[in-house]
Order: structure tokens, then C-alpha cells, then sequence
């Protein structure tokens, strides 16, 4: 499974000694996240980032290559902390996934052409996606060419329902 980016989950400091600012993640499952995020960089992926307002994590634009040797061993010992155990252990019921799709059309009908519809599997590769999210087997590749911190987009993520 391709571990990547942006967990939004579904995703205590472990014992890595790393020093980190308050998260106010607006995930339930921010702190198994922000655990997540200590364990990959104390398992050799440094420049692992905190998880964002959302509770995600995006890896878009670190340098991070998630094929990378360290990186999938550093996810192999950290995955177990993410909620439901990570992205792809999780299965959506029917109806999560036509909310989603419903999700996606509504993204598109308020102006976010290229908004996708969302998968059952991450990307192989990070490149081209300005966010990845998997929300319990739900996976929502962004492409970087939608720009999320417009004021398009924030309108019309507030008219869907659509929390990044």
C-alpha cells in the first residue's frame, strides 16, 4: 500500500524526544495523527510534517518520497498508530461512498472543475496532488493544479459540506 500523504481520519508524543507546537487539529483522531507524525520522524523521515487544521497530513511539496526505502520502513514500524490502522485497513460503507461522489459533483457544480471523484486506493505517487486523503477507505487525490486556499474553492467546500 502506498503510504501516502494526506491522512485525514481517520490519522501522546511517542517516545522520540521531538519538541512540537500545540496541535488543534479539527480531526478527533488529531492526536493518533500527531503520534503518527512524531513516530515517522523519530523511524528516519525527518522532515515528516505535523498534521494540518484538518487532521491530515500532506506530504505534497517536502521532498518526501514515499517509495523511498526509509519511508516505507519508517511506515511500516508508525502505521499501527493511525486510527482503524491506517490508510486501505478500512473499508467505506455504500453510503460513505455516494456522499463522497455527491461531495465531489457538488465541488464541480459550484466551480471546482477537475474536482475528483474519489477512489479505494491511493495514488502510487504523491507527484501531481496538492493533497491525498483517505477517510476511512475513502481515498480524495487532489491535483495540485486546484488551488484549495482559493476563494473559490473555500465557498465552494463551505456550500458541500467538503472539509480538506
Amino acid at each position: 500500500m502506498g503510504a501516502m500523504a494526506t491522512v485525514t481520519c481517520a490519522l501522546t508524543i511517542a517516545a522520540c524526544g521531538s519538541s512540537r507546537p500545540s496541535h488543534k487539529a479539527g480531526s478527533a483522531h488529531a492526536p493518533q495523527v500527531v503520534e503518527y507524525a512524531d513516530c515517522m520522524r523519530s523511524h528516519g523521515v525527518p522532515n515528516f510534517p505535523d498534521p494540518g487544521g484538518g487532521g491530515g497530513i500532506n506530504i505534497a511539496g517536502t521532498g518526501i518520497n514515499p517509495a523511498a526505502p526509509s519511508f516505507k520502513a519508517a511506515q511500516a514500524s508508525c502505521t499501527k498508530l493511525l486510527p482503524g490502522g491506517g490508510p486501505g485497513a478500512q473499508h467505506a460503507t455504500e453510503e460513505q461512498k455516494t456522499e463522497m461522489v455527491e461531495t465531489s459533483q457538488c465541488m464541480r457544480r459550484h466551480g471546482i472543475s477537475g474536482f475528483p471523484d474519489p477512489t479505494t486506493s491511493l495514488p502510487s505517487s504523491p507527484a501531481g496532488y496538492s493533497s491525498i486523503a483517505d477517510r476511512g477507505g475513502i481515498v480524495l487525490a487532489i491535483p495540485d493544479t486546484i488551488n484549495e486556499s482559493s476563494p473559490a474553492f473555500k465557498q465552494a467546500a463551505a456550500a458541500c459540506g467538503f472539509t480538506g
